[in-house]
C-alpha cells in the first residue's frame, strides 16, 4: 500500500513538472520564507511549488525555485516577478534552465514564529536592525495607466526640514505668492502649479522662498521619488533613554530620522 501511494505521488510530480514553467528567483531577504515567497510570486501567476535550498549562490545570496502553472507568456512573467520589492530587496528572476528534484518547502509554525520574535522591540535594540517582514508585491501599470502631465507652469522644491511642510501654504502667501498650488509629493518633496510662467519665474528664483529648500526645479513627469516619510509608533522605552541618540539607533532600522 505504501509503495503505491509512493507511486501516485511520484506520479503528480512528474505530471506538475510537464506542465509547470519553472522560474529561477534571488536577491530576497534571508528571513524570507517558502510560504512568504508563494504568496509573492502568486500575485502574478498560479504558482504550484516554491523551493529554498539551503546552500547559497556564488555571490553569497539565498535563491529560490517557483514553479508555475497556466504559464501563456513565460517571459513577460519573469519581467513582472522583476518589478517585486520584498523590503528593500529588488527581486530578480530568470527562466530555469534545469529542472531539480521536487520538495515542497513549507514553513513550520515555529519557523513563523521566530521570524516575528526577531522583529520584537527588545530585539532590534539589541541587535541594532530589523528582519525584513515580505510586504504585498508592486503592481505592473500598463500604458493604459500613463498620462502625460502639462508641468509647464509646474516646479518641483524638496525642503529642508520636515516641520516646514505643514506651514508652506502660510510661509509662500506672506511672500506674496497667493494663487499656488501645492501638491505633496511624498519624502520631502513638494509640487507648486502657478498661473502664469511670470509667477512661476518670480517664485524660481525668490530668496525667501529658496531658503526654505534645498532645492527648486522645473517639474517633469519622470520625476520618481524614492524616499518617504513614515512615523513610527515606539512603546515601552524608558524616560531616561527618551534622547536624540536612542530615537536616530531606532529609526537607523528603517532609515534616517528627520524629525
Amino acid at each position: 500500500m505504501g509503495d503505491r501511494n509512493r507511486s501516485f505521488q511520484n506520479s503528480n510530480v512528474n505530471q506538475t513538472q510537464k506542465i509547470s514553467k519553472s522560474v529561477f528567483v534571488t536577491n530576497f531577504p534571508d528571513t524570507t520564507t517558502a510560504r512568504g515567497l508563494w504568496k509573492t510570486c502568486n500575485t502574478y501567476g498560479m504558482v504550484v511549488d516554491v523551493f529554498i535550498p539551503f546552500k547559497r549562490s556564488k555571490a553569497g545570496k539565498k535563491f529560490a525555485f517557483v514553479h508555475f502553472i497556466k504559464v501563456t507568456n513565460l517571459d513577460r512573467l519573469v519581467e513582472n516577478l522583476c518589478t517585486i520589492w520584498i523590503g528593500r530587496f529588488h527581486l530578480y528572476a530568470n527562466q530555469v534552465r534545469f529542472e531539480r528534484p521536487q520538495k515542497p518547502n513549507f514553513p513550520t509554525h515555529k519557523e513563523t514564529t521566530s521570524v516575528a520574535h526577531k522583529n520584537s522591540f527588545a530585539s532590534v535594540l539589541k541587535e541594532g536592525h530589523v528582519s525584513p517582514v515580505t510586504p504585498d508585491p508592486t503592481l505592473v501599470l500598463d500604458e493604459s495607466c500613463i498620462k502625460e502631465h502639462d508641468l509647464n507652469l509646474s516646479l518641483m522644491g524638496k525642503v529642508k526640514e520636515v516641520s516646514a511642510i505643514p506651514n508652506l501654504p502660510v510661509m509662500i502667501a506672506k511672500e506674496g505668492f497667493q494663487n499656488v498650488k501645492l501638491t505633496y509629493l511624498g519624502g520631502m518633496w513638494i509640487l507648486f502649479e502657478f498661473d502664469s510662467t511670470t509667477i512661476k519665474e518670480k517664485f524660481l528664483v525668490h530668496t525667501g522662498v529658496g531658503s526654505w529648500f534645498n532645492t527648486i526645479k522645473q517639474a517633469d513627469n519622470s520625476f520618481v521619488n524614492d524616499e518617504r516619510i513614515v512615523w513610527v509608533s515606539v512603546k515601552g522605552l524608558p524616560i531616561k533613554a527618551w534622547t536624540p541618540n536612542s530615537f536616530r539607533k531606532i529609526a537607523s532600522c528603517w532609515g534616517t530620522l528627520v524629525e
